[in-house]
């Protein structure tokens, strides 16, 4: 029997897990999708090749559990930087500003990578659902300035804008001031 390095057999197996998708991760972010393989990643994470089919059935799966943590660590960023706002147009800048800002500091960069990848398509859709998941805090910002819903794609699509920017070079700072004006003041005319 193999010996475990957590308390429990279920926190052993929980910790080799997230060993793997932080390895994964690491090798995402160095090598792309096409360096992500069971052997790469088992090696990186200090395991077997064999232990890579113990934790994901496939690769498929093993990237959605990348998407998951990387969705869920954005979500609690988006989070924390607008806990203490007030509601209305603050939130609104605090929402533009942690996005370019979280961006700028690599947290976005995974996605990129993800999207390079050929999902099984049941994969794929469970990726959107993830993605759909994004657009809460701008729904609920936008709830909160009596903005109807079907904004909420718009100010979405303007963010991704702006992380596009962000991506290609552009400065953070001045992207979100960029991004807020013209979500709150139209488009500038020079």
């Amino acid at each position: 029997m193999p010996k475990i390095s957590a308390p429990t057999v279920g926190a052993h197996r929980e910790a080799q897990r997230a060993a793997l998708v932080r390895a994964a991760e690491d090798v995402l972010r160095e090598d792309g999708i096409a360096g992500i393989k069971p052997g790469t990643v088992t090696e990186r994470a200090g395991m077997s090749r064999s232990s890579f089919y113990d934790y994901f059935p496939s690769k498929d799966d093993l990237l959605v559990a990348v998407a998951i943590e990387a969705f869920d660590r954005w979500n609690r960023g988006l989070d924390e930087s607008m806990a203490q706002v007030e509601p209305g147009l603050p939130r609104l800048r605090a929402l533009v500003d942690a996005t370019m800002r979280m961006t700028a500091d690599g947290h976005h960069g995974l996605a990129g990578a993800l999207r390079q990848a050929d999902l099984s398509p049941t994969r794929f859709d469970d990726l959107m659902v993830l993605h759909d998941a994004l657009m809460r805090p701008v729904a609920e910002v936008l709830t909160e300035l009596g903005i109807p819903d079907r904004f909420v794609h718009l100010v979405q699509g303007a963010l991704g804008s702006g992380v596009q920017l962000i991506e290609h070079g552009a400065d953070a700072g001045t992207t979100a001031d960029d991004v807020f004006a013209m979500l709150t003041a139209g488009l500038p005319r020079d």
